[in-house]
């Protein structure tokens, strides 16, 4: 992570966030996590501030015994309860071990029961554990949306924003936003570059830029435009192999590509199949390594256009590839919407996709052609 005139960039992978709001300080804790795919999760409806079904069934009389419940000690039990460690659960939320033991058994004395019993797995949820633990997610819940109607309380564009999404959009973001923290000096933008999709409902992010029209629901979508790719070999190497330019290149150049947890990327399977049983020579997790293999001359690599024709280093080989172009969507929830913050970044972003439009779409003057001439190729 890095800060920078108020920016805050991560380009780490995040292990889920404890439910409930978190603290808005401005500096983002990173935390590792997996870059596989997220598991289905279950969204809430559109009345998103009503309590959790299972907290719907919950007599009065057994809420009432939360009464004198804190509310960090119920941020705690849900921790571990999601995390099944406590190691896992501490680190989620950023305290050290001690301190996480310290509130469960503060939790458990209030409760007069026990919560969890270890096994070698981990820790697992008693009877009673399992009683409190719909009542706890619906005071997370309660307290997640009165975070986010807190939002809408202000009227001014300062404060944080988080923004999730993808490593190239990402890598496009990033160097805009110079001119906006000139700008808006109050302002802190949380730039997460993430392969998972956060959950707006519990606040893991305020806006998500995303590829692929989104399924329907109660999250507010706006359209940003499409990002184009190309296969690009740097300078020296496709000089020195000519087949590089020709349908020959599957089988006759070395290639960069993502590493094996990732084959489940559109661009990857696509790549994939081409190559046949032959591997790429460099694998990587990370697109930015990636760009820095293909820029070094280790093998041919797929890179969206506005990266590879800006670089003078590279050499742009095919047209688009239809089959990898992506149209954008960013989504945010409706109660933040209308939060001037938020709606700043929204048309922040959308203006940056619309300037950048030919360069996104690899229709712009930084275009350089396969044969290192500085022409534009393919089509306008």
């Amino acid at each position: 992570m890095y800060s920078l005139s108020g920016i805050v960039c991560s380009s780490v992978r995040r292990a889920p966030r404890p439910a409930g709001p978190q603290p808005r300080d401005g500096l983002r804790r990173s935390l590792p996590g997996t870059s596989r795919p997220r598991p289905a999760r279950r969204r809430q409806s559109p009345t998103s501030d009503r309590p959790a079904p299972d907290s719907k069934r919950v007599p009065p009389g057994e809420v009432a015994k939360l009464a004198g419940v804190q509310w960090d000690d119920l941020r705690v039990f849900l921790a571990v309860a999601q995390a099944g460690s406590l190691r896992r659960a501490a680190r989620a939320l950023g305290f050290g071990q001690p301190t996480v033991i310290r509130r469960l058994r503060q939790l458990e004395e209030s409760l007069g029961t026990r919560l969890f019993e270890r096994t070698p797995d981990g820790h697992r949820l008693t009877k009673g554990g399992q009683h409190l633990l719909p009542m706890a997610q619906g005071v997370a819940d309660a307290a997640t949306v009165i975070d986010r109607r807190r939002m809408a309380f202000g009227d001014d564009a300062g404060g944080v924003v988080r923004v999730t999404t993808g490593e190239w959009v990402a890598r496009f973001l990033a160097p805009h936003l110079a001119g906006l923290a000139d700008t808006h000096r109050d302002l802190t933008v949380e730039l997460d570059e993430s392969h998972m999709e956060p959950d707006l409902d519990r606040r893991e992010s305020d806006l998500f830029v995303r590829h692929g029209l989104p399924a329907r629901g109660h999250l507010v979508r706006v359209g940003l435009g499409s990002i184009a790719a190309a296969i690009y070999g740097a300078k020296s190497l496709v000089d020195a192999q000519p087949a590089a330019r020709t349908d020959t290149r599957w089988r006759a150049c070395p290639w960069v590509a993502y590493d094996a947890p990732h084959e489940y990327f559109r661009s990857m399977a696509w790549l994939m199949e081409r190559l046949g049983d032959r591997r790429p020579q460099v694998r990587a997790s990370r697109f930015s390594l990636q760009v820095e293999a293909i820029r070094a001359g280790a093998g041919l690599g797929i890179l969206p256009c506005f990266v590879g024709d800006a670089d003078a280093g590279l050499v742009r080989l095919t047209a688009p590839i239809t089959e990898l172009g992506a149209d954008y969507w960013l989504l945010v929830h409706p109660d933040l919407k209308m939060v001037p913050r938020v709606r700043l970044l929204i048309d922040w972003i959308r203006t940056a996709f619309k300037d950048s439009r030919r360069a996104l779409q690899g229709t712009g003057p930084l275009r350089r052609s396969a044969g290192g001439d500085g022409r534009r190729s393919g089509p306008r």
